[in-house]
């Protein structure tokens, strides 16, 4: 049964707010000049901050049309090294022998199998499930192999030298799990094959070995595997989320990428801008081809690079900006209702990724007022989480990617079931991202006029302050 991934949650911050009277963003009738002056005519520019009579809807299409056709991020190449080198990505990896099958426990039973599907051994095809903590990839190769995470490391958390990459399997299928008969001595695989992730394989000439027992199950019969056995190829692996694959080393290609640990050497060389004094403890980046060994990771081939943690902050500086419609006077918004106003926000220069660091709320109608804020894209705050969990000191973890305050609303996540569900602020906005949030007005205190002003820090960008005016009815 699949379980599909749970990193991006909402959080609802509650805090105060003061909306401007004016709108967001600069003004402007455009570039173009008045018809018929015989001058010739320039076509808009769809990046443009926002023009008169503009509304939100209207500028979020033309900001995300100008998006659209723009690269983000600075052409990059890297190479780091250090004793555990963390990657977390939705990519793939390139799994040939020599290698190391580490099935995890699965439930119910907790038996450590592994199954291939479409799996042909000899004139054969069907179901091959092996049982087996340690079972030797010894040739052949499962091709590319989706995962969701890396570790290039000489040393394990506890100080003990262990060379190898370690590859966590991702779960990238449709469809329905597949159903088959098995032996009576193989009862309970059933269960654990419903209770299993698949993760898409290209096996081919797949020689295995070290596993304590194996069954094909074909349409035609059982057959028992003993000692080793040569697949031919197969289509999906299932196994549990937490086993992993041990190689010495792999390519990774994917869309997305971050990349963590305690750097001790190396080079990061973007293109363009002056490189850190210091070298980085995180990288993220896309369209990267990333060689891993123990110990190091490499581009194959520059990338984009969109932010990088050094001992100096982070590297690339962003360019967000919001927009907003003017108040011609205070919200009202009735006792136990509330309302929502709508604020545009985009990253405009294209090159590094904005994060926030800190909400500062003052104002009289504090009480009233609350953002959601979203929490930073999975494959980031794995990187985070997998890091912090191993105990390793990376530093970019100083940076954290927790909510920004303990006042959570969250009655506030109950109601969007039943209503518009409010949109959140990015704790981590992407270079080049277009989208809005919404502030939430909600009527919870005294009846009464009230002023409140929000001011979003970045960590890398300069405050961005929102006020607003409401009116709170019986």
């Amino acid at each position: 049964m699949r379980r599909p991934n749970t990193f991006l949650t909402l959080v609802y911050a509650a805090v105060v707010l003061s909306l401007p009277v004016g709108c967001g963003g600069e003004g402007g009738e455009g570039t173009n000049p008045p018809p018929g002056d015989g001058t010739p005519q320039i076509p808009p520019d769809d990046s443009e901050s926002r023009r008169a009579g503009e509304s939100l809807n209207q500028l979020e299409t033309r900001w995300k049309r100008a998006s659209g056709t723009r690269t983000t991020g600075v052409s990059t190449t890297f190479d780091l090294s250090g004793k555990s080198m963390y990657l977390s990505t939705d990519g793939q990896a390139q799994v040939a022998a020599p290698g190391v099958l580490l099935p995890a426990p699965i439930f119910p039973n907790n038996r450590r199998y592994v199954f291939f599907t479409d799996a042909r051994v000899g004139e054969q095809t069907g179901a091959l499930v092996l049982e087996g903590q340690r079972i030797e990839l010894s040739s052949g190769t499962l091709g590319a192999v989706d995962i969701q995470s890396a570790i290039a490391r000489t040393h394990k958390p506890d100080g003990t030298a262990a060379s190898a990459v370690e590859l966590r399997t991702r779960e990238n299928v449709t469809g329905s799990d597949p159903e088959f008969t098995f032996p009576a001595d193989w009862s309970d695989a059933g269960q654990a094959l419903f209770f299993s992730d698949a993760a898409a394989i290209q096996a081919s000439n797949v020689t295995l070995t070290g596993f304590t027992r194996g069954v094909l199950v074909t349409p035609s019969g059982n057959i028992e595997i003993l000692g080793s056995v040569t697949v031919a190829s197969a289509s999906r692996m299932y196994w549990d989320t937490a086993a992993r694959i041990e190689v010495q080393e792999t390519r990774v290609t994917g869309p997305s990428f971050a990349l963590g640990g305690v750097v001790e050497s190396g080079t990061l060389a973007p293109t363009g801008i002056s490189p850190a004094a210091s070298l980085p403890s995180m990288v993220k980046g896309g369209q990267a081809t990333i060689a891993l060994k123990p110990g190091n990771a490499r581009s194959e081939a520059a990338f984009q690079l969109t932010q990088a943690v050094t001992e100096q902050g982070m590297l690339l500086p962003p360019a967000p900006e919001i927009a907003f419609d003017p108040q011609t006077g205070p919200v009202t918004v009735k006792t136990g209702q509330r309302v929502l106003i709508p604020v545009v926000f985009r990253e405009k220069g294209f090159q590094g990724d904005a994060v926030l660091a800190d909400l500062q709320v003052t104002g009289s109608g504090k009480d009233a007022v609350s953002v959601p804020l979203g929490n930073v894209e999975p494959f980031v705050g794995r990187l985070w989480k997998e890091v912090a969990d191993s105990g390793l000191a990376a530093p970019f973890l100083a940076i954290s990617l927790a909510p920004l305050t303990p006042f959570l609303a969250i009655g506030e996540a109950l109601t969007c079931l039943f209503t518009t569900c409010p949109k959140a602020y990015p704790n981590w906005m992407d270079a080049g991202e277009v989208s809005r949030f919404h502030i939430i007005i909600q009527g919870k205190i005294s009846p009464g006029t009230y002023e409140a002003n929000v001011t979003l820090t970045g960590r890398n960008y300069e405050a961005l302050t929102i006020p607003v005016q409401f009116t709170v009815t019986e």
